[in-house]
């Protein structure tokens, strides 16, 4: 038996002084996705996975646009509590089919995306001597 709880409004969120704008950081390892909801100094608002919503996420992938429509389900009561109504999108990944999935919801929520950007990791292993030259 699930017990409902109520959600709290904290008041140490900055989510700009006009509007109300949040960022949203998208992150997908082998196996899970992570959808972290930030306001725009950093401070986590709430952070969603595919583990913590009612989805399974395996290994072959079926079910992950389930589990990233759940997610958005979820993120969307923060939304709503704090009033946001623009998303900076920050993806920590490629672009793949689930990234479009939780575009389309955050859409249909009312929300308006006003950035995207890409903040993937770029591997570096150093840089390589010179050769010498052979006499």
């Amino acid at each position: 038996m699930k017990t409902k709880y109520k959600l709290k409004k904290e008041k140490n969120f900055f989510f700009g002084l006009t509007n109300n704008t949040a960022k949203i950081y998208i992150r997908r390892t082998y196996t899970n996705v992570f959808v972290t909801l930030t306001d725009l100094n950093n401070k986590v608002v709430i952070c969603k996975t595919s583990g913590s919503s009612d989805a399974i996420y395996n290994k072959r992938r079926k079910k992950i646009a389930q589990a990233v429509e759940k997610i958005a389900l979820k993120l969307n009561q923060y939304l709503k509590l704090y009033e946001i109504t623009n998303i900076h999108l920050v993806l920590k990944m490629r672009i793949k089919a689930h990234v479009y999935t939780l575009l389309s919801k955050l859409h249909t929520y009312g929300l308006f995306i006003l950035t995207m950007t890409s903040r993937r990791l770029i591997a570096h292993n150093g840089v390589k001597g010179r050769n010498l030259r052979r006499l």
